[in-house]
């Protein structure tokens, strides 16, 4: 892919993180790095700042190789890469490093950075216009975020958000707090902060929802405002009859409608705590097998072998979760696949990782290439009960894999999410007249404002159906990756463990 890239330099201590350091992708460098350490450290860094006209800010990692000092800077989206020259290794954490030594910023031009990766389906052939607005990522967001009225304001912080998670689907996060980033205390304490009301009430032009379904409020207020013309000057003028309802038929259908909603909503809600209760249950088990690792044989590489693959696993999964969606032209930045070979290549090498790309199942082949070390280890000496435990992890990771696909794969039955659509709809167009005799023209913003609750609701619903488009996958897959480096060098070191012979 051909890039036009603005470049400037300098190491900031929000920059890199390295496992040593609890948090430390919030706090600073990094201590030196073992002198055994397998791999490379590494941290993904998005920093926003003011930005030539035309460009924007892209994800980069930074990592150090132990041996040999060198600082590797990856282009997440490209799979370019820029290697800077040996350079003295970060100074130990606390020590003081002015900012201008300490920032590192990567920048490539909006024609080359909005370029969407591969996605299935079929695509637009028209040609990519650097030129053109629609190339624009915030374009697309805003036209596709409601067709009616396109309203979507630039932000600074969803940007910064796609960068360390970029397989968010940028139509559903709203602005502030959200649930596609990892909590911290400081984040808590702001969602439960009582100022919460006005806030939350001050940035309704920004709400997803509010976004998402003001075409349909619009067009059935629309509907209201008809009515009211009718009833109050074309019947009166034409001597033709006003239009009304008993309004018993909708207080007999609204319990009805309440419990659909509550139904689907609440379906809705739990596959997100499923697909969260999954993700955790994979950075448990990866836990459980970096303590497991050190009673695998290091001979012929078997220990090694595994915390690599152990280590590829997460991002494998993201991959086979987040394999891509399709949008109708191929300038739509949305339409966002996951690339799994850069997280399986720092792990297992190109060779291996592209290898593993052209599988059905990626995780799955990646627990059959571990198990297969693990019968090889077997051979050579370790522990049948070692073997079975480690064998009872993977099969773990295994489960998570089906879970994930059973969320991803099966959404909640079809046609009750249409008889739902169907019904609500239905019910709202019909207000109107039930309300015209007992409220007279004041029916009209009252139906604006029914109308934005009850489809609000509903829109909540069908958004977090399908949770792995807005939970924090990519940063979750982070966090196992910067544990299992961190744990490295402690578990290659580890003697080996010999079972006493019985007599």
């Amino acid at each position: 892919m051909a890039t036009a890239a603005c470049v400037s330099s300098s190491l900031s201590p929000r920059a890199i993180a390295a496992p040593q350091a609890s948090h430390a992708f919030r706090r600073g460098w990094p201590g030196a790095a073992p002198a055994g350490a397998r791999g490379l450290l590494h941290h993904r860094r998005h920093q926003h700042q003011q930005q030539p006209a035309g460009a924007v800010p892209v994800t980069v990692r930074v990592g150090f190789a132990a041996s040999a000092g060198t600082r590797r800077i990856n282009h997440a989206g490209a799979g370019a890469h820029l290697l800077l020259a040996p350079a003295t290794p970060p100074p130990p954490l606390g020590s003081p490093v002015t900012r201008s030594r300490r920032t590192a910023v990567v920048t490539a031009a909006a024609a080359a950075a909005a370029t969407p990766a591969p996605s299935s389906g079929d695509r637009s052939s028209e040609p990519d216009d650097p030129n053109d607005p629609s190339c624009s990522a915030d374009e697309y967001v805003k036209k596709q975020q409601s067709s009616a009225i396109g309203l979507q304001p630039r932000s600074t912080w969803k940007q910064e958000m796609y960068a360390v998670d970029p397989g968010l689907n940028q139509l559903l996060v709203s602005e502030g707090s959200t649930i596609s980033q990892l909590f911290t205390q400081d984040d808590w304490e702001r969602h439960r902060g009582v100022s919460r009301y006005w806030r939350h009430l001050g940035t309704t032009l920004k709400s997803t929802v509010f976004l998402r379904v003001l075409e349909p409020v619009l067009i059935i207020t629309g509907a209201a405002v008809a009515l009211a013309i009718w009833n109050t000057w074309i019947s009166v003028a034409y001597a033709l009859p006003a239009l009304a309802l008993n309004p018993i038929t909708h207080t007999l259908s609204g319990s009805v409608l309440s419990l659909s909603l509550v139904f689907r909503t609440n379906n809705a809600n739990r596959r997100v705590i499923d697909a969260r209760s999954l993700l955790g249950q994979m950075t448990k088990s990866c836990r459980d097998m970096i303590r497991m690792a050190q009673y695998i044989p290091n001979e012929g590489g078997c220990r090694e072998a595994v915390m690599k693959h152990l280590q590829a696993f997460p991002y494998a999964l993201e991959a086979h979760v987040r394999k891509g969606r399709t949008r109708k032209s191929k300038k739509d930045p949305t339409a966002f696949r996951v690339d799994p070979i850069p997280g399986l290549s720092r792990a297992l090498g190109e060779e291996t990782a592209r290898r593993l790309s052209q599988c059905e199942n990626i995780p799955a082949q990646v627990l059959l290439d571990a198990s297969t070390v693990m019968t090889r280890a077997l051979s050579i000496g370790m522990s049948t009960q070692i073997h079975q435990q480690c064998e009872i992890i993977l099969k773990e990771l295994s489960q998570v894999i089906s879970g994930c696909e059973k969320i991803l794969f099966t959404p909640i039955p079809i046609s009750y999410t249409r008889h739902t659509s169907r019904t609500i709809i239905i019910w709202l167009l019909t207000l109107p007249l039930a309300l015209w005799d007992l409220m007279g023209m004041s029916m009209i913003p009252a139906i604006f404002m029914v109308t934005y609750l009850l489809l609000g609701v509903d829109e909540i619903g069908v958004e977090i159906e399908e949770p792995f488009c807005i939970l924090p996958v990519r940063p979750i897959c982070d966090m196992s990756e910067r544990e299992i480096v961190g744990a490295m060098d402690q578990v290659l070191r580890a003697p080996d463990f010999k079972p006493k012979k019985k007599d």
